[in-house]
């Protein structure tokens, strides 16, 4: 029996296989909103209540700004509605609303929603083929095709590997006419989604296969950040972090695979001038990993 999902921290979002390798387009922000309400559904539901977005509840989890996010979600709510899965059947193409409906409960900070009732057999009761989704990690990705990535390797967290398409992988995440050259598609989401997920347990390598020249497929590789091999120079700038910030081995290795070696020693030098200073109040470790994290969501959302 699966458990409830109600605390912060063990929130999950349980959906079929089809519905995770669906077609669709939204941005982060309106995919944080479907897995937040997905997450209220529980393992005996029979059918759709109306589920509630908590504003205050919703801000904690996903460390969103309090500022005007009433009004955000209210508009992303209402386009949420407007959107659609394509969820393909063995003898059909079945498009989907995501919401029927959104109704704000003015000065309460709650938003009533209903899924479309033809999404039952895509979330309720489901006892076969479906995947759960931790929502600790995958509410705190900047990219919603890092978001659409770690979903679909969750699926073959068992075998750890992966094996899809270009063309097939670009139609599920609505990119199929925006990035016509594979260069710029492995760096802006392949690339980007590897660097997001570095510190989850949805960490991979990859492999480019090809036919001919053309690069036809990709086999994500599910892989361990301890696992990841690192050069003598990424390993130098390790026991640096180590020895003059304290952050653990494991902690250095995430910062020096995700942001060059001139980005680290410059927020290095901020950092330790800062404790010199007396201005940090917290760990030392704790604040360091606090700018290098900051640091690594907005190479994210710069890109």
């Amino acid at each position: 029996m699966q458990t409830k999902k109600r605390t912060s921290n063990k929130r999950i979002a349980i959906q079929s296989n089809k519905l995770i390798n669906a077609r669709y387009e939204m941005t982060a922000f309106q995919k944080k909103i479907v897995l937040y309400l997905i997450s209220q559904i529980e393992p005996d539901d029979e059918a759709f209540k109306t589920y509630t977005i908590y504003v205050k509840d919703f801000i904690s989890i996903t460390e969103s700004k309090s500022k005007m996010l009433y009004s955000k979600l209210r508009k992303e709510t209402k386009a949420l509605i407007s959107k659609v899965y394509e969820i393909d059947e063995p003898e059909r193409l079945l498009q989907i609303s995501m919401l029927s409906s959104a109704e704000y409960l003015k000065g309460k900070g709650m938003i009533k929603v209903s899924f479309d009732p033809n999404l039952k057999p895509y979330l309720l009761q489901l006892k076969k083929q479906f995947t759960v989704v931790p929502l600790k990690d995958i509410l705190g990705f900047r990219s919603i095709h890092s978001m659409r990535i770690y979903e679909m390797l969750q699926q073959f967290k068992s075998t750890g590997l992966l094996v899809v398409k270009i063309e097939d992988l670009k139609y599920r995440l609505g990119v199929e006419n925006k990035y016509s050259d594979y260069n710029t598609f492995k760096k802006r989401v392949i690339e980007q989604a590897q660097k997001e997920l570095a510190d989850t347990d949805m960490t991979f390598t990859f492999e480019e296969i090809k036919e001919g020249r053309r690069v036809a497929r990709i086999k994500f590789k599910l892989r361990p950040i301890k696992e990841i091999a690192t050069s003598e120079n990424q390993e130098q700038l390790m026991a640096k972090l180590v020895n003059d910030l304290s952050l653990t081995p494991l902690q250095a290795k995430k910062v020096v695979l995700n942001l060059s070696p001139s980005e680290i020693l410059k927020n290095m030098y901020n950092i330790k001038a800062a404790h010199r200073d007396g201005k940090i109040r917290t760990n030392l470790a704790a604040y360091a990993m606090g700018v290098f994290n900051n640091r690594m969501k907005e190479e994210v959302e710069e890109r």
